[in-house]
């Protein structure tokens, strides 16, 4: 069973918050985001430090440390005080594909951590420049056939989800187009935009304008469903490949050893923010996030799920992370 569809399953078990335990920050706390201003991951964790430091009492700082895949952040928090006062925004890179892929890490998410809730998941898109020729998954599939390696395809970086969503489908479709990393997400448009590549995966908020005003082409999402926010395009499971699920997921971690109750303050704040019906119109639906707020065991087991399916995905396609 996928980590998503376990989500699915068991989150309504899960999301009960526990009775608030005595324990409250004593000075501002910081959540940490692995990506640079503007992101998914940046704009989600704005808007929950708002309310967030209202309910605890505490302003609550958002501090961006890009680079590495998100690995350099990770690192950060995983030897951070462990005192609740230090939280980590993380995502499908610095927490699943590179301890799956890499050959070394300075941290380990399973000893580093502590899990404190899932806040969402979310589709991807892979879309393509117009001048491919390509209106489905299957022409797109059958032109990068027809030459193989000729096809390029950006990504916000080497490891992130970015790469393996399309290096996942390389090895599905039986296909080889070849990946030209950049260094985030706005320039990895401009590259397709300008048809320096010809295809990208990633999040809907950097592509749906592009593909609203024509100047680009999506033939899949990239989820294990399809997103009511653009229903006409199906998934590449239904495109042909059954059981593909490269979702996007961001979970809220701290430093290991973070006392159970500052953990369990810190979640039933969180997924009471996440939850409130006010953030859907203002913040899920614009960032095309399904919001969850889990208990911290749904959300390690998505992230046991997630590394134990990009470690079969890059064990089978022969890929190791540097």
């Amino acid at each position: 069973m996928s980590a998503v569809r376990f989500l699915l399953a068991t989150v309504l078990l899960a999301i009960a918050p526990g009775t608030l335990a005595d324990w409250s920050p004593t000075r501002p706390v910081k959540l940490v985001v692995p990506f640079a201003p503007g992101g998914q991951p940046d704009v989600v964790a704005r808007s929950l430090a708002g309310p967030l430091g209202e309910a605890l009492g505490q302003p609550v700082t958002v501090e961006n440390r890009p680079g590495a895949g998100g690995n350099i952040a990770a690192e950060a928090v995983a030897k951070a005080p462990a005192d609740g006062h230090t939280l980590l925004i993380g995502t499908n890179g610095p927490l699943a594909v590179s301890p799956a892929l890499a050959k070394s890490l300075p941290y380990d998410v399973t000893r580093d951590f502590a899990f404190v809730t899932l806040v969402g998941t979310a589709p991807g898109l892979i879309a393509v420049h117009p001048s491919l020729g390509a209106s489905t998954l299957a022409e797109m599939v059958a032109k990068a056939r027809a030459k193989p390696g000729a096809l390029n395809f950006a990504s916000v970086g080497k490891g992130s989800i970015s790469q393996l969503t399309m290096e996942q489908l390389n090895g599905a479709a039986g296909i080889r187009t070849e990946h030209i990393p950049y260094n985030g997400g706005a320039p990895a448009v401009t590259a397709l935009l300008a048809g320096d590549v010809q295809i990208l995966a990633l999040n809907p908020t950097a592509l749906i304008a592009h593909v609203k005003a024509g100047k680009l082409k999506v033939v899949a999402q990239t989820g294990a469903k399809r997103s009511p926010l653009i229903p006409d395009v199906p998934t590449v499971a239904e495109s042909g490949y059954p059981g593909f699920d490269a979702s996007v997921w961001m979970v809220i971690v701290v430093p290991a050893k973070t006392p159970p109750e500052a953990v369990r303050r810190l979640r039933t704040e969180l997924t009471r923010i996440i939850r409130d019906p006010a953030l859907k119109a203002a913040l899920w639906d614009p960032q095309w996030i399904d919001p969850i707020g889990s208990s911290p065991e749904v959300a390690g087991r998505v992230v046991r799920d997630e590394t134990a399916k990009w470690a079969r995905v890059g064990k089978s396609l022969g890929l190791v992370l540097d």
